[in-house]
């Protein structure tokens, strides 16, 4: 289950098979979109809540939620 308050601060990258957190030496924490390796079309740090993403992929073994 996702977090709500997650979910709420980023969006689909939240949920997404894509997306890697990282974070700094400041305790910050940022999430990386993995299609920014390959697609240019993908920013490397996406602006936060992503609400649409061509890119979405649910994590492996579930379906993305139809709400």
């Amino acid at each position: 289950m996702i977090d709500p308050a997650l979910h709420l601060r980023s969006g689909l990258c939240a949920s997404c098979a894509e997306a890697e957190r990282t974070g700094n030496r400041r305790d910050s924490e940022f999430i990386l979109c993995a299609l920014s390796r390959t697609d240019p079309r993908f920013p490397r740090y996406p602006r936060l809540p992503v609400l649409q993403c061509d890119g979405y992929r649910p994590p492996s073994g579930h379906e993305a939620d139809n709400d």
